[in-house]
């Protein structure tokens, strides 16, 4: 991540009272790991849990994320493992998993010093590939997900 926590902790605060929520793009640290976005501030600000999405460039994943700003600000909810038809276009569906408490310290650090002990959920979206089939579905074919797939 680099730069000053402060100066970062209170950007996402910043953020999080002028638009609802701070996006957070994390670039590998080890090899193995995948690059990931999520969001600081749904649970705050819609009583959502924060959101990851892991493999995507950081200016999709914040699209994506804005969308699910947009739906929770409208009181859409998140519904664990249930094919969610309002994220994507064109027919497809996204799948959110919750993350294990146990990796939250790995993959949640920003988040949990803006908390700051307060209890928060948190989901994985997986995306779906060209023929509509998930990480965990035959012959999916898209964003490597072993790494997603490892913490929920």
């Amino acid at each position: 991540m680099g730069g000053d926590l402060t100066t970062l902790d209170q950007k996402i605060a910043d953020d999080i009272r002028e638009y609802g929520w701070h996006c957070l793009h994390v670039f590998p640290t080890q090899d193995g790991q995948d690059c990931f976005t999520y969001s600081i501030g749904f649970s705050e600000s819609y009583g959502a849990p924060e959101v990851l999405i892991f493999g995507l460039e950081r200016q999709k994943a914040h699209s994506l994320l804005d969308e699910c700003a947009r739906l929770f600000r409208d009181g859409h909810a998140i519904s664990p493992d249930i094919e969610d038809p309002n994220i994507l276009a064109g027919g497809y569906m996204v799948v959110f998993r919750p993350v294990r408490q146990d990796c939250f310290r790995e993959y949640l650090g920003g988040a949990l010093r803006h908390y700051r002990g307060r209890p928060f959920g948190a989901v994985v979206m997986f995306l779906p590939d060209r023929e509509h089939r998930f990480p965990w579905q035959p012959g999916y074919d898209y964003i490597p997900a072993d790494e997603p797939l490892a913490i929920v």
